[in-house]
């Protein structure tokens, strides 16, 4: 890494982050992605500090990457693989550095170079995949990029990225289960990282998005009983962790209940349809801080 005091590196990637998370209206009217753009010229000046990919990486051939790349969507890691020392740990933060310029790129509605960002991030993951220190954003790339292919109607796509996103989180918790790091915390100081219970919270969070974007996928495959079953997951995981919106919670219920109905299940679309009143029910309770925060989540 060039000669930059690590603090300076920290506040440029936080830098980043906070115009990321501008709200596109406060940009000036024939600039809306004024915020988007500064975010992603110090994201890429973090980079250049970072220094090179790591040469292993950096050769691989990029059709390794693609969609339906057995390495990514197919196969699970055989052991876990901590990012330790010099080489790991750069590795690690480029990844998160890619991860944040896909996003960035998509959110331009400049799908290609988001994909192009994306898959170098899992490239940079791929042995340590299952590790502590890179489970929560190797999921979180894979489901970026199962809505961007969702999106382009490539729906078997995003169905093996989604679904290798839902075996890596079920296998890391077989295997690990600790709470593991949140990409974020790779730019700040040690005596900043989140707790145990914070980071649970957020991983759990990412796994829930998972479980969500599963269920769009499987009603547009017509797969309508695992559709189901993977949108009451989602509405119940979104109770029990306190992460939901209850507009949507209460569509999302009361739509479910409608299957139920459909399949004769009479007292379950009941139970579906009293719970989205009560949640309805809720509207207005939530600050528009709060709304924001779960929105971009």
């Amino acid at each position: 890494m060039a000669n930059v005091p690590w603090a300076e590196v920290c506040e440029k990637f936080q830098a980043a982050l906070a115009l990321s998370r501008l709200e596109l209206h406060k940009n000036p009217e024939k600039e809306p992605y004024k915020s988007k753009y500064s975010a992603r010229a110090l994201l890429e000046e973090v980079k250049a500090l970072l220094g090179p990919t790591p040469e292993d990486e950096d050769e691989r051939p990029e059709a390794d990457d693609g969609p339906g790349a057995d390495d990514h969507t197919l196969v699970l890691p055989a052991e876990v693989v901590e990012p330790e020392g010099p080489v790991g740990q750069r590795a690690l933060r480029l990844a998160v550095i890619e991860f944040h310029l896909g996003v960035n790129h998509i959110d331009t509605e400049e799908l290609s170079a988001g994909e192009e960002h994306l898959v170098k991030c899992l490239r940079l993951l791929r042995r340590y995949r299952l590790s502590h220190d890179c489970i929560s954003l190797c999921i979180q790339a894979q489901n970026n990029l199962g809505i961007l292919w969702s999106e382009r109607e490539e729906i078997e796509t995003a169905q093996a990225y989604l679904e290798s996103s839902e075996a890596l989180y079920n296998q890391y918790m077989k295997e690990v289960g600790s709470p593991p790091l949140d990409p974020t915390e790779c730019f700040i100081p040690e005596e900043e990282k989140l707790t145990e219970q914070e980071r649970s919270k957020r991983f759990e969070k990412v796994y829930t998005h998972n479980l969500y974007y599963l269920a769009q996928v499987y009603q547009h495959l017509e797969m309508f009983e695992k559709a189901a079953h993977y949108c009451h997951s989602t509405l119940k995981r979104q109770l029990e962790h306190n992460a939901y919106h209850p507009i949507e919670w209460a569509i999302n219920a009361a739509t479910l209940s409608q299957f139920y109905i459909n399949k004769l299940c009479f007292m379950e679309a009941r139970h579906c349809l009293s719970a989205a009143n009560v949640i309805f029910g809720q509207t207005g309770k939530i600050s528009a801080t709060e709304d924001r925060q779960h929105r971009r989540a």
